[in-house]
Formats: C-alpha cells, sequence, structure tokens
C-alpha cells in the first residue's frame, strides 16, 4: 500500500503545482479588489505580524490535536486521551487512516469555529455591522492556520504524514486540499468576487497543460534515447 501511495503521490505532484499556480492567478485579482477585501487582508497582515514575533505556537498545537480528535469522531473512531503542551501533543486513538493524520494540515478550526459563532448568531441577532469584525477574524485565522501549517510541513518529516502513507504522497494532497480550501472561503466570504466554475475550469486547464507537457518531454527523452542507442 505504500508503495502505490508513493506512485499517486508523484503522479499527483503535477496537478498539485498547477493547482497552485491556477489558485494564486484566480484568487490574487479577487482579493486586489481592496474596497470590498480589505477587513480580510488587515486580519491575514495581523496574523502574519503575529507569526512573526514567534507566538501562537500553543494555540496552534491545540487546533491540531482537536482536529485530530474531531476527524476520528467523524470517522467513528474512539478518541482516548488528547494532550495538548506548549510545543507539541498528541492524541491517543483506537485507530487511524488518511484523513485523520491529515485532517489538521487542510482544515482551519479557528476559521471554522469563527464561522460557525458568526452563522449561528445571524439565526437569532443581525449581524451585519459586526461581518468586517468577522471578515478580519476570518483573515487572521487563515493566515494563521497556512503559516503554521508551512512551518510544520518545512520542518523535519511529521509521524502524521508518515502514517496517511508518507510524505510523497501527502504533500501534493495537502497542497490540492489547501488550494481548494482557499477557493472555498472565498467563494463564501465574497459570492460576487469568484466564479467557483471559473476557477475549476483554470485549475484543470493548468493540470492539463501540465500532463500534457510532461508527456511531451518524456516523449522526446524517449525519441532522444533511441538515437543514442541506434548510433
Amino acid at each position: 500500500m505504500r508503495t502505490v501511495k508513493t506512485l499517486a503521490g508523484i503522479a499527483l505532484a503535477p496537478a498539485a503545482l498547477a493547482a497552485a499556480w491556477a489558485t494564486a492567478a484566480a484568487l490574487g485579482p479577487a482579493l486586489a479588489k481592496f474596497d470590498v477585501t480589505f477587513p480580510l487582508l488587515g486580519g491575514a497582515l495581523a496574523g502574519l505580524l503575529l507569526h512573526m514575533t514567534g507566538r501562537g505556537r500553543r494555540p496552534y498545537v491545540a487546533a491540531h490535536e482537536l482536529t485530530h480528535a474531531l476527524a476520528a469522531v467523524f470517522s467513528g473512531v474512539r478518541v482516548r486521551k488528547i494532550s495538548v503542551k506548549r510545543q507539541s501533543g498528541y492524541v491517543l486513538l483506537d485507530s487511524t487512516n488518511a484523513f485523520i493524520s491529515l485532517a489538521p494540515y487542510f482544515i482551519p478550526f479557528y476559521t471554522l469555529a469563527a464561522a460557525a459563532a458568526y452563522w449561528g448568531a445571524a439565526f437569532f441577532w443581525n449581524v451585519a455591522p459586526f461581518r468586517p469584525w468577522f471578515l478580519a477574524a476570518a483573515g487572521f485565522t487563515l493566515a494563521f492556520h497556512l503559516l503554521h501549517t508551512a512551518d510544520v510541513l518545512s520542518g523535519p518529516v511529521q509521524s502524521d504524514l508518515k502514517k496517511a502513507g508518507g510524505p510523497v504522497f501527502s504533500l501534493p494532497l495537502l497542497l490540492l486540499l489547501n488550494c481548494l480550501g482557499l477557493a472555498v472561503a472565498l467563494k463564501l466570504l465574497f459570492p460576487e468576487l469568484l466564479s467557483f466554475r471559473a476557477y475549476t475550469g483554470r485549475v484543470l486547464a493548468a493540470q492539463g497543460a501540465a500532463y500534457k507537457a510532461l508527456a511531451e518531454a518524456g516523449r522526446y527523452a524517449f525519441n532522444t534515447a533511441k538515437i543514442y542507442i541506434r548510433s
């Protein structure tokens, strides 16, 4: 199974990189409409500044372990213990799977919590005056998630990735899922700024172009090798 996942990860890598490029190309112009997105970007900037101070590690660890636990509950797996310390934590489970292992790396726990609080309150009160504050919180928590996730993944290989099938499989998958998550978040926060159909079409086109370029490069290398072998 590990070999199959490694091969799947290699095959998935071009699609993940193409999706990242297409996502940046699609979301960049949308986010650049500062008159609409200013609260979100302001919150993201605050998250970046906090991250640069080196603070926020323990809240990230707490969110990380809670996300593991919630993914386990969603998967029908029993959670036996949750431990959160300043720099590390763990969750004891009866079993695990790739979704449970990778969930904290693509699910922004605090962003979902803020969204649940805001949209839940909307059932009882008029929350429109607080929308800029919610957008700022969304930007802050998304930046918090992405920056800490990038830090963790850029360091030593995490045991979570090994459990999910290895880094060769996990990293391209996480890149794809985070790209999709950002697009979904922007669509939900600013429905008028992003056409999800157009976004999907751009991603698929970029992925098709990536695989086509690889196929042409492989064909060229194969034909060149045949020439040298015959000579």
